[in-house]
């Protein structure tokens, strides 16, 4: 018998493979993803929603100043995982404060209320995957909700892909997710 021809590797198929988060040079996420948020060194679940045109974080204790003749705002994000199991008491978690000079500000209307909400913008620098962005996020209470961070089509646009069937697609750097800074 003559000897079994050794199998070849279809290039094609090994660079697909080490590509696969990526399609057309755009980054695939899912429903959920974890989120790198670079200012308070901190890791989030953030709920990935086309639907919504702007990016939002939860933000407690808002304080508009002045600083230098520029509109800045002085906030508290919660720090993951520092509440006790069944505790549902927002005021039961660690808070960082941020300071962040105010690009805009904007009106959100909501199907379930019926007064538009005027929200503070500021530009945040975070990490999806191996993507790092800085984006523009309202600043609001989301601690009723599951997720603080909510992505929008703002972050989105022509950057990400949504895969509704998975949730978290990318990973984040060991460094990011083990405390550490970009």
């Amino acid at each position: 018998m003559p000897p079994v021809p050794k199998q070849r590797a279809c290039p094609a198929a090994t660079a697909a493979k080490a590509v696969a988060s990526q399609l057309k040079g755009k980054l695939i996420v899912g429903g959920v993803e974890k989120f790198f948020l670079t200012a308070a060194e901190t890791v989030y679940n953030a709920r990935i929603d086309s639907g919504a045109e702007t990016s939002s974080i939860d933000a407690r204790n808002i304080v508009r100043f002045e600083r230098d003749g520029s509109n800045w705002v002085r906030f508290d994000v919660p720090v993951p995982g520092n509440k006790e199991p069944g505790d549902k008491e927002p005021g039961s978690e660690e808070l960082l404060t941020l300071e962040k000079e105010v690009s805009r500000r904007v009106r959100i209307l909501q199907s379930n209320v019926e007064d538009p909400e005027r929200r503070v913008v500021v530009e945040l620098q975070f990490v999806i995957g191996n993507h790092t962005q800085v984006a523009e996020f309202t600043l609001t209470d989301r601690s009723h909700l599951t997720h603080q961070v909510l992505i929008g089509r703002n972050v989105l646009r022509d950057v990400m892909l949504i895969d509704v069937g998975k949730e978290f697609a990318t990973e984040l750097p060991d460094t990011m997710v083990n405390g550490g800074t970009l």
